[in-house]
């Protein structure tokens, strides 16, 4: 078997021994419900399908959380609908914060007011991310296609560099505070909560160390590349949520490497099998310059996937 065929998968073996794991591992500590962080994407909606399936429909809890510090509540009817459409869960199972509502949902539970006299909110000058965000996709849009793009540097230079270090610090920081109203809506009801980072993203670190994809109990994907998510994905029924998005190539891969999800996949599932960069390009005739990139974000994110780091005596 070629390690390109070891990417097809059993979907309904594999669905049973992810099953399987989570279950046992629920009964182990006397859990019986799941909360899944939920983001308009095929894994997270896939997690919700496992979850179901684990610990039955009434037992499964989603969390929506959209917006930033000062932005409105997130479009509920909408983002209703779409739940509804691909996975009918109870509507009392479903529950909407913003980063703004999530601190006010943590602070009403432990000392029941409406809001906080003082917060992270006033406390932080918030850069404008929205900004941030585009200069950051043009840049790397444009250094890619002048085949200029490098990995960042290990300290910043410019003035710049140390901007984008800033804005790319503050929606890391954004993106942790939804994993705290996670767990504590978790660990409040007797749930245990799933993350959804696939084994690609683990394995090039495109995720925020002990953010939404990163710091929860479970990481049931994290098993499978994305080619397998969506094999999964397409036993449960989604061909149609996938068709939706399939021209919304993820920005990861479309910005950093330039070629598409099962392009990398192929040359991860290589260098996991201690492959060279070299021999690589030889076995796939993928550009050499994307299965550099790949390369470097392979090696340079083992320190994510260990954390915490604890010395060996």
């Amino acid at each position: 078997m070629s390690l390109d065929d070891k990417l097809n998968i059993d979907p309904v073996d594999v669905k049973h021994k992810i099953v399987d794991f989570i279950r046992s591992t629920l009964e182990k500590r006397d859990i019986d419900g799941l909360l899944i962080l939920y983001k308009h994407c095929i894994e997270s909606i896939t997690n919700v399908h496992l979850a179901i399936e684990t610990v039955g429909r009434q037992n499964v809890k989603v969390l929506v959380t959209k917006g930033r510090f000062r932005n409105k509540q997130p479009r509920e009817e909408m983002d209703f609908a779409t739940i509804n459409h691909y996975l009918d869960l109870p509507e009392e199972n479903i529950v909407f914060a913003n980063q703004k509502g999530a601190l006010r949902e943590i602070n009403e539970i432990f000392s029941e007011r409406h809001e906080a006299k003082f917060g992270i909110t006033e406390a932080i000058q918030s850069l404008n991310y929205n900004l941030s965000y585009l200069l950051l996709r043009d840049m790397a849009s444009s250094e890619i296609e002048k085949k200029t793009y490098a990995p960042p540097t290990k300290k910043p230079l410019t003035q710049r560099d140390k901007f984008i270090q800033k804005s790319i610090a503050h929606h890391k920081s954004q993106i942790r505070l939804r994993v705290l109203l996670a767990f504590l809506l978790a660990e409040s009801e007797n749930r245990s909560f799933i993350g959804s980072a696939n084994k690609t993203e683990w394995l090039l670190g495109l995720f925020t160390k002990f953010g939404t994809y990163h710091a929860a109990d479970f990481l049931p994907l994290a098993c499978l590349y994305r080619t397998q998510v969506i094999q999964l994905a397409n036993h449960f029924g989604l061909e149609q949520f996938l068709a939706s998005k399939v021209s919304q190539t993820p920005t990861s891969y479309k910005y950093f490497f330039n070629i598409p999800a099962e392009e990398v996949d192929r040359v991860l599932i290589r260098l996991e099998a201690d492959f060279s960069v070299e021999e690589v390009f030889k076995d796939t005739s993928i550009p050499l310059e994307a299965i550099k990139k790949v390369n470097y974000y392979y090696q340079a994110s083992m320190y994510a996937r260990t954390v915490p780091l604890i010395p060996e005596l």
